[in-house]
């Protein structure tokens, strides 16, 4: 219903030629209103445009209240002086954003966010304002998010990182003085590129009692976090590896937990309902980092996300005896193999869908495979038989010789597999590169190999 177009939501009759009637006329505000409710912000300003008695029944719109940046632009904090179009375009959203949430009547509103502006310190009376008036209104999810438009692919350099520290806007006490009743009511808080220190976040935990998710993404303050909640569902700490040295939880209603950075110490002090993990800190000893910070959690976990840069074997891995979904961001180099995940597959004797995605360093040669490769290769790789997964997914899948070995390990160990979905890499192939049709060539020689005396035989194949 949400996604419905406002016409299809109002409908006008047609009496006698020439003269239409508002069908809508009959109805009261307040049901006019709960219409309001199923559209965007964006759809719910443009409804004024209908007739008179829509005019003004935007501004009691209480959805969310999204405020995004539309036009490309570079982040202030790359920037070492702001041009005059820059400092127009700041002025133009700040207005933009006055304009409207000052307009609003709404006694409550579910969500206010601002996405992907590059407001900075020279903002905070605007935004602490903004906030305030928000938190008035009970809302129940804020963000903000202050970074650019793709801002997930951001790797900070220390010259980047001492930028945003020294020019971000920062949630202060002042932010929420003027709010303290309505901060009561916020379930979800997320903010990117804003600096929140720790004595500050352990002063929000404390305010909003029914917090149930927090998301801390690119704040250049966090440097020894604690977080304390007894109601927190989801915590999300991304992005602040040149200032954090440490991670402390005390959540006994923590459900998941998402970390990427460097590689520092968790203290899970206690989250006895934690069952999702997604842990990157980019490094060749990722899978040993979290066997040894979420040693405790691991049996309980029945998904598990893990970034990192591939390694041999992992001997000894703690058992992952809930684990049913597992995936692998592996980034590989000419010459590395990926047998390090047969670690992970063979501690979990109970997962039922593995998914692989695939990057490769700068620069690298992806070499050919060639058809007798594969056979050597289908004899050499063992393993153990796992009998309980279904599903595995391949993405950026190149067809060099660390990507095959593990594919042939799957086939073969994966007796019950049901579904294996491979999505070829779409880079441009060079000088002993594997061209796409190649490796779509060698995939279902790799396949048709291993499965044709597979029992039972029934196998969907996805090569895309």
């Amino acid at each position: 219903m949400e996604n419905m177009e406002l016409h299809q939501l109002i409908k006008v009759k047609v009496v006698g030629e020439g003269n239409r009637r508002d069908e809508t006329s009959r109805l009261n505000d307040d049901i006019l209103i709960r219409i309001l409710g199923f559209l965007s912000f964006k759809e719910a300003v443009r409804s004024s445009a209908i007739s008179r008695r829509w005019q003004h029944l935007w501004k009691y719109f209480s959805g969310c209240l999204s405020f995004k940046q539309t036009k490309p632009r570079l982040a202030s904090w790359n920037l070492n002086v702001r041009t005059r179009k820059e400092i127009a375009e700041t002025c133009e959203f700040i207005e933009w954003v006055n304009k409207y949430l000052n307009s609003n009547q709404a006694s409550t509103i579910d969500e206010f966010r601002i996405d992907n502006f590059d407001l900075d310190k020279d903002s905070k009376a605007y935004v602490d304002e903004w906030v305030g008036i928000a938190l008035q209104k009970k809302t129940k999810k804020l963000q903000l998010n202050f970074g650019p438009e793709y801002y997930s692919d951001v790797r900070w350099s220390s010259v980047d990182a001492s930028r945003v520290a020294a020019r971000c806007y920062c949630l202060t006490k002042e932010t929420f003085s003027s709010a303290l009743s309505g901060i009561h009511f916020l379930t979800c808080l997320s903010v990117k590129f804003v600096g929140v220190s720790d004595e500050m976040l352990e002063h929000i935990v404390s305010i909003c009692p029914l917090l149930e998710s927090l998301e801390l993404d690119h704040s250049p303050q966090l440097t020894h976090p604690k977080v304390s909640a007894l109601r927190l569902k989801h915590l999300n700490i991304c992005h602040c590896e040149y200032f954090i040295e440490s991670i402390e939880i005390y959540a006994p209603n923590l459900v998941s937990f998402d970390y990427t950075g460097k590689e520092i110490p968790l203290h899970i002090k206690y989250a006895p309902k934690l069952n999702q993990v997604c842990y990157d800190d980019g490094s060749r000893s990722a899978i040993q980092h979290l066997s040894i910070h979420l040693a405790n959690y691991l049996p309980q976990l029945v998904t598990l996300s893990i970034g990192m840069s591939v390694v041999g074997v992992v001997n000894n891995f703690p058992k992952l005896t809930s684990l049913k979904h597992l995936r692998c961001d592996a980034l590989t180099s000419d010459g590395n193999s990926l047998r390090c995940l047969t670690s992970l597959i063979e501690a979990s004797p109970f997962l039922h869908k593995f998914v692989l995605e695939v990057s490769h360093g700068t620069g690298e040669i992806i070499k050919k495979i060639h058809p007798s490769e594969v056979r050597v290769m289908c004899r050499s790789v063992s393993g153990h038989p796992h009998e309980y997964i279904k599903e595995v997914e391949i993405v950026g899948f190149c067809g060099n010789k660390a990507e095959a070995e593990i594919l042939t390990y799957l086939l073969k160990n994966a007796v019950m597999l049901e579904t294996i979905r491979i999505e070829i890499s779409g880079g441009t192939p060079k000088k002993n590169y594997a061209y796409p049709e190649e490796i779509k060539q060698m995939t279902n020689y790799m396949i048709n190999h291993l499965i044709q005396n597979r029992s039972p035989p029934q196998l969907l194949f996805l090569l895309l």
